[in-house]
């Protein structure tokens, strides 16, 4: 039978995604990107406008093949969504938890034993390879609702992650860390583990080229976490959720940060290298903002200058104490997400221009318009025109920024 999956959301999904079309394959399916008998859309719920894309991919699915079975997976596949689903024409509904028994459910096997750790990958379908060491969170941001989804932090055990990143080092040039929420990693453990300890082990690894954090909350690291930046082969990269530049804000959203621990932050890791880059998520809409919040979100976000924005709007989700859509201003939201997506492009500018004419290292990712593009080590997405093999580390000159796109050549 062939199987075809769809994959929403974040990193995490996309290794569970690889994970289970191996294990798939390893039952007898042909896993296509084509037509199948089976479709399986890995969906997200974590704001209003994933609950969408999630419903769009199911019905799409259905749409490309009515007699296939259809399986609405994840986060969005929640027991309370269950009528929503099946009138989408999900035929199996399989939640978070249950997500590690899905091939048992599709062949009809029961009294499976498995984990969320019983996934495991060998290799990973883009050329960066995502390797999942954590699960679950704790934190209860009062907007999220993922930690009643992917419940308490869970640590992978230390030796099947560096049995995997060993793996994958054969295979792809770079190995992202992923996780629900990656700096809680040994939380349940006591922390006789941590992040940063389990780092060094991985660095050890001798195949390894490159490793990168996907993105962290830093009040859970440790001092030792930012030598980590000292090392060749850690990314220059850190992506931090800040959310919000406003104490008040930050409190009304249960964060345990500030931002004086942001600035902070920062600027031990610019320290280390005042050229590493900070990526971050910033929310807009929360409940209670005001022009003075928004104000002083702006004013941090000018200290901090990061090199990508990733913005989003407040959006009431279950369990949370905001489950309730609340009457908002939305020319006002509107204005404010202008005003901070054109921040956010001046930011990236400034940033990409201070490479004009250095040498930067870019994995080889994939062409397109006669272009090969990949992302260097402080995630620059950069194209160059000549063809080098897919999924290399190759040594480029930046020759070209402007606001849309980053140029280069190979250089020696």
């Amino acid at each position: 039978m062939r199987v075809k999956f769809i994959t929403l959301g974040c990193k995490v999904n996309q290794y569970e995604t690889q994970a289970l079309m191996e294990e798939f394959q390893r039952e007898g399916f042909e896993v296509t990107s084509q037509e199948a008998d089976i479709y399986v859309v890995n969906t997200c719920t974590v704001t209003h406008r994933a609950d969408r894309k999630s419903e769009k991919a199911l019905l799409k699915a259905k749409r490309e093949k009515p007699c296939a079975k259809l399986v609405a997976l994840g986060c969005f596949a929640h027991p309370e969504n269950r009528e929503r689903l099946k009138r989408l024409g999900a035929d199996y509904i399989v939640s978070q938890e249950k997500k590690p028994h899905l091939v048992d459910i599709i062949l009809g096997r029961k009294n499976s034993s498995k984990s969320i750790w019983s996934f495991k990958i060998t290799s990973f379908f883009n050329r960066r390879a995502f390797l999942k060491i954590q699960d679950g969170c704790d934190n209860f941001c009062s907007f999220c609702k993922i930690p009643y989804l992917r419940g308490a932090p869970l640590s992978r055990p230390k030796d099947d992650i560096l049995n995997e990143a060993e793996t994958l080092s054969l295979k792809h040039p770079e190995i992202v860390l992923c996780g629900t929420n990656i700096a809680l990693y040994g939380k349940d453990l006591s922390f006789k583990e941590n992040l940063t300890s389990l780092s060094k082990d991985i660095l050890k690894i001798k195949n390894l080229r490159r490793m990168r954090f996907s993105s962290l909350e830093p009040l859970g690291l440790d001092s030792e976490f930012f030598s980590l930046f000292e090392n060749e082969k850690v990314c220059p990269h850190l992506h931090l959720p800040f959310q919000s530049g406003d104490d008040r804000i930050l409190k009304l959203m249960n964060k345990k940060e500030t931002v004086a621990f942001y600035l902070d932050t920062v600027e031990r890791v610019r320290k280390i290298n005042p050229l590493l880059a900070i990526s971050c998520d910033i929310m807009i809409g929360f409940p209670s903002e005001d022009d003075d919040s928004f104000s002083r979100t702006l004013n941090f976000l000018k200290k901090v200058r990061p090199m990508r924005m990733h913005i989003f709007r407040f959006s009431p989700r279950e369990f949370t104490i905001f489950k309730e859509s609340e009457v908002r201003d939305e020319k006002k939201i509107k204005l404010r997400y202008r005003v901070l997506k054109d921040m956010a492009e001046e930011f990236s500018y400034q940033y990409k221009k201070q490479f004009l004419h250095r040498t930067l290292y870019m994995v080889t990712e994939g062409r397109r318009c006669g272009l090969t593009s990949g992302y260097t080590e402080n995630y620059i997405r950069v194209f160059i025109e000549e063809r080098p093999p897919l999924g290399e580390i190759v040594k480029i000159r930046v020759t070209k920024v402007d606001k849309e796109k980053v140029y280069g050549e190979l250089t020696k």
